[in-house]
C-alpha cells in the first residue's frame, strides 16, 4: 500500500497530467503496490480563508475524479483513494480543517500531516490537536526534517509516538535518495528502523521523479538487514489498518482494494 503521494494529475508539484499519473501508478502496481492513497498537498498557510481550503480541496476533488474515470476497468494500476498532505506547522493551522469528513486518508479518520521541513518546536500541540478530535495523525517523513538546535530527533519521535502519532518514512531515505538537501535522512531513517520508531514506509511519488522512491527496493534493503517483518508491517499491514481506522473491518468505500497486497 502506498498511503503518501502526489499523483493526482495538475493540482501541486506532483504528476503535470493524465499521462503521466498512469504512468506512475503502473510502475508501483509493477512493484506490488495494489492500494494507493493520492495526497495532494493542502497547505493550510497558504489558505488564507475557509473559502480557499474549500475551493483547493474541490479542485483536488475534480482532478481525482478525472483520474478515477480514466482507471475504471484498468487492471494494472492500484485501487486508488483520496486524501491530503496537510501542511500544519501548529495547532491554529490544523483546526481549520480537523473536523472536516472531506480530509483524511481515503475516508478514513487519520490525517497525514507534515509539520514544515525546518521545525520550530516540538509541533506536540498539532498531535494534541488531531487525537482530541478524534482523528489519527501519522506524521509525514519526520527523517527528513531539520531539528531545533538542543532536540534529539530520536526522543522527539518517540513522545510523538507515544502520544498516539504514527510516523511515515519515505522509500527513498533508505537509498539516500534526500542526502542532498537533508544529509541525515539515510542515517535518521535507518535509525528509525533500529530505534522500533517506523510505522508505515511510503513513496512520496511525485511523478516523472521517479528516481528513489521505489518501495521495491525499500522492501529490498529492509529485508537485506533482517528487517522483513518490519517491510511488511509498514508496507502492508499498518497502512491497511490505517484505512480500516484499526477495526478490523473492511477499508471505506474511497478504497476498495481488488485483493490481498501491498
Amino acid at each position: 500500500m502506498d498511503l503518501h503521494n502526489h499523483l493526482v494529475p495538475g493540482v501541486d508539484d506532483g504528476c503535470a497530467d493524465l499521462p503521466e499519473s498512469l504512468d506512475a501508478l503502473r510502475t508501483l502496481y509493477a512493484e506490488g503496490v495494489r492500494t494507493l492513497v493520492a495526497t495532494p498537498h493542502l497547505l493550510l498557510p497558504r489558505l488564507g480563508t475557509d473559502a480557499a481550503i474549500d475551493s483547493e480541496l474541490d479542485i483536488q476533488r475534480r482532478a481525482f475524479a478525472r483520474l478515477a474515470e480514466r482507471l475504471e476497468g484498468a487492471r494494472d494500476v492500484p485501487t486508488v483513494g483520496l486524501g491530503q498532505e496537510i501542511w500544519a506547522p501548529d495547532a491554529a493551522a490544523l483546526r481549520r480543517v480537523v473536523a472536516r469528513p472531506d480530509v483524511g486518508l481515503g475516508g478514513s479518520r487519520a490525517l497525514l500531516v507534515e509539520f514544515g521541513f525546518d521545525l520550530t518546536g516540538t509541533h506536540m500541540d498539532v498531535v494534541r490537536t488531531a487525537l482530541e478530535a478524534g482523528r489519527g495523525i501519522v506524521i509525514a517523513h519526520p527523517e527528513r526534517y531539520a531539528y531545533p538546535p538542543g532536540v534529539e530527533p530520536l526522543e522527539l519521535m518517540r513522545q510523538w509516538r507515544e502520544h498516539g502519532a504514527l510516523l511515515q518514512v519515505n522509500a527513498g531515505s533508505f537509498s539516500g535518495h534526500y542526502r542532498d538537501h537533508r544529509p541525515m535522512s539515510e542515517a535518521l531513517a535507518w535509525a528509525m528502523v533500529a530505534n522500533r520508531l517506523v510505522d508505515i514506509v511510503a513513496t512520496d511519488h511525485h511523478g516523472p521523479r521517479r528516481a528513489g522512491v521505489s518501495p521495491l527496493e525499500a522492501f529490498g534493503r529492509l529485508a537485506a538487514r533482517g528487517e522483513q517483518a518490519l517491510a511488511l508491517g509498514a508496507m502492508v499491514e499498518r497502512p491497511g489498518a490505517v484505512l480500516r481506522d484499526e477495526t478490523g473491518e473492511e477499508a471505506p468505500e474511497a478504497v476498495r482494494t481488488r485483493g490481498a497486497g501491498a
